[in-house]
């Protein structure tokens, strides 16, 4: 993935897949935007559809992930 200086995910794919991903970093970080394969906008268009309809906050995810650790090991 990579996430815009607003927080925005704004390709989700390979990084192979970037035909200049230096290029697509600096563009990013001048606030500049980037189009391509894998840059497609999420259905809803914003945040909140794309996680569900739920805001989420670093606290949160990382319960989640440490639960779902516990349930990988019987995996």
């Amino acid at each position: 993935m990579l996430v815009d200086t607003n927080g925005m995910i704004v390709f989700k794919g390979h990084p192979a897949n970037r035909p200049d991903l230096e290029k697509d970093f600096d563009t990013l970080l001048a606030g500049g935007t980037i189009s391509g394969a894998g840059c497609e906008a999420v259905a809803g268009g914003d945040d909140e559809a794309a996680a569900g309809g739920q805001e989420l906050d670093s606290t949160t995810v990382m319960s989640e992930i440490d639960a779902f650790k516990e349930v990988a090991k019987e995996l």
